[in-house]
């Protein structure tokens, strides 16, 4: 980040605001829009579950109440036996079923004559009119065993009669000494049936289109092994109407693959599956310009036990209201977007005006050193104004100060340069009175010999840190293990002479590609402070190996603990302040490894230091 520029870092700063914002956005309205859908499909699914549980409270209220008319069903059916027996088969059956309905107990009645072939012949209601029970698989054994048992007499349970959706209770029993069957039904009067049960819930729910409800079969008694329970558009006419033809496998083809339609074949395979396993299933749809909403689920009640049957509601619901609030809130959500759009563009031209332009300026001129045109800054009265006022002056001001600066520095590099030739003369006399010189005082003989290379060292550094920025210090293949050597050597005596003993370890033979005299300076520098800043009578160490490709230079020395191993290489830092040093050797030290590509690492612990360099093997 620190390498990028002003104009990067904010054009990328408002990349990432609009990115955080187009995304915040996005995802407000997604969550607002899942959040309506969620709401509208829960409310939907919810009024489904009312349905169903009205119809269960329904179905289980009134087969309790029909529960209470068993045994008059019993009276009933010995009156019309013996009202047949003595009227004969013909006698009217619209007079029976006035004489039943004239008991004033709350209840009507209809009556049905049934022959050999199981088909209704006679009857008071009309819809059964020439049903066949061949239709009705678990109807017809009942009505076989009736017709081969003549003291054999069924009650049904509370059964809903699928075509007028009133409730009813059926007995059967074979006409004495005759081949037919009377069945007898009872219906209550002014009963809360299916019917008026639909009706008030269209009134309470304004949007439902239609309510189907259909009955499975679990004992596979038939081929579809479904009914029709109830449904808005279930027309007038017999039972034997066709299932299918009320589109049976349309209502059921929901939320699945095309290779998964419903057929004839794999019809009750499914509807099985989603009884057991389903809670509901629902799906949207466009039909006649509305967007519909089918719920479909399955339910039960008391009636069902006793069927042996489950029932399933099929519910549609207009959502077409639902669906503009959802158009409504994803054209918000493009104006919105839209006019994000705007503002980011708004942004991105003043600050490239008014931020970016007058920065990039600044710094042309701040790069060609020249004053900004006050013009330019009339128009505006803000920070960068200020800083380019301000430019100007310190430009001037900086001007005067150079040109100050550099008459006194060339005034001190010419007498730095004419002091450091003059130095090498007496260091030269020194050495050559040193040769000459035969004492028997060994030990001033060595201190002697430490100080010249002391000063020699010194005067090398110095001579280093003047000229390497002008003078080019070309590379070449050197030995380094020999020249290591030959440089431990020459330090041996500063060592001696401090009364400290240089021990080395050096694989022969390793080269590197470098400059001598900065291969020199690097050596020199840790040994004379491996010299100067270590404990007396502790060894240094200096080890050169070669591991792979890499080739590591260490040198151990016992001292005082470095706490920062990295301030150290700062320009005049010293470590140890009480020690003589000017601070500028391990400076330069990580400006030639830095120039060479020499990793460093530096160790400090339990008062043992230790610096290691990397270098590319190249033997």
């Amino acid at each position: 980040m620190n390498k990028f520029k002003i104009k990067t870092i904010l054009y990328l700063l408002i990349s990432i605001v609009t990115l955080l914002s187009l995304a915040y956005m996005y995802i407000s309205f997604y969550q607002i829009k899942k959040s309506t859908l969620k709401a509208l499909n829960t409310e939907s699914i919810n009024r489904a579950y009312e349905v169903t549980k009205q119809m269960s409270a329904l179905n289980d209220k009134m087969a309790w109440e029909y529960n209470k008319y068993d045994n008059s069903m019993y009276k009933i059916l010995k009156y019309a036996q013996d009202y047949f027996q003595k009227n004969g088969q013909n006698a009217s059956i619209e007079k029976l079923k006035k004489e039943l309905d004239d008991n004033k107990d709350g209840v009507f009645y209809h009556i049905y004559l049934i022959n050999s072939e199981y088909v209704i012949n006679k009857t008071t209601f009309t819809p059964d009119m020439n049903l066949d029970f061949h239709l009705i698989p678990e109807a017809l054994k009942i009505m076989i065993k009736a017709f081969n048992n003549p003291d054999y007499i069924n009650l049904s349970s509370t059964i809903n009669d699928a075509v007028t959706n009133t409730y009813k209770k059926y007995i059967v029993q074979k006409a004495r000494n005759q081949d037919y069957i009377i069945q007898i039904s009872i219906s209550k009067k002014n009963e809360q049936n299916i019917n008026k049960l639909m009706d008030k819930t269209s009134k309470n729910i304004p949007n439902l289109l239609s309510t189907d409800i259909y009955m499975l079969y679990l004992n596979n008694v038939r081929k579809m092994n479904i009914d029709t329970f109830y449904t808005n558009s279930y027309k007038k006419g017999t039972k034997n109407h066709s299932l299918v033809e009320l589109g049976l496998y349309d209502k059921f083809n929901i939320a699945l693959d095309e290779d998964e339609k419903l057929n004839e074949n794999n019809f009750r395979q499914y509807i099985s599956k989603f009884v057991s396993k389903t809670q509901y299933k629902d799906i949207y749809f466009h039909k006649d310009g509305k967007y519909i909403h089918r719920v479909i689920m399955p339910f039960y009640s008391y009636l069902n036990t006793h069927e042996n049957t489950i029932y399933i509601i099929s519910i549609e619901l207009d959502e077409s209201e639902a669906e503009q609030t959802i158009q409504n809130i994803n054209n918000i959500a493009y104006l919105i977007f839209f006019l994000g759009l705007v503002l980011i563009s708004f942004s991105i031209f003043v600050v490239n005006t008014r931020i970016i332009k007058p920065i990039e300026n600044l710094q042309l001129k701040m790069k060609l050193k020249e004053n900004i045109d006050i013009k330019s800054l009339v128009n505006h009265n803000d920070e960068i104004n200020s800083m380019s006022l301000i430019y100007n002056q310190l430009l001037q001001d900086l001007k005067r100060e150079i040109n100050s600066n550099e008459e006194l520095l060339e005034e001190f590099k010419t007498f730095t340069g004419n002091t450091i030739h003059q130095i090498r003369t007496p260091i030269s006399v020194i050495k050559i009175a040193l040769e000459m010189m035969d004492t028997t005082n060994q030990e001033a003989k060595l201190q002697i010999q430490a100080s010249l290379i002391s000063v020699e060292h010194m005067y090398d550094s110095l001579s280093y840190i003047l000229h390497h920025d002008s003078v080019v210090f070309s590379k070449e293949k050197l030995n380094l293990s020999k020249i290591l050597e030959e440089r431990i050597t020459l330090f041996t005596t500063i060592a001696n002479a401090h009364d400290k003993e240089i021990l080395y370890e050096v694989k022969p033979n390793l080269s590197i590609n470098m400059n001598k005299t900065e291969l020199e300076y690097l050596i020199d520098n840790n040994l004379s402070n491996a010299i100067k800043y270590g404990e007396v009578e502790k060894e240094i160490l200096v080890r050169l190996n070669e591991n792979s490709s890499e080739i590591s230079l260490s040198f151990d020395s016992y001292g005082k603990e470095i706490k920062d191993t990295k301030i150290i290489f700062q320009r005049f830092y010293r470590n140890d302040k009480s020690r003589k040093g000017n601070g500028i050797g391990l400076h330069m030290v990580d400006t030639i490894c830095s120039k060479n590509n020499i990793l460093i690492k530096v160790t400090s612990h339990n008062n043992k230091n230790k610096f290691i360099y990397f270098f590319e093997d190249i033997s």
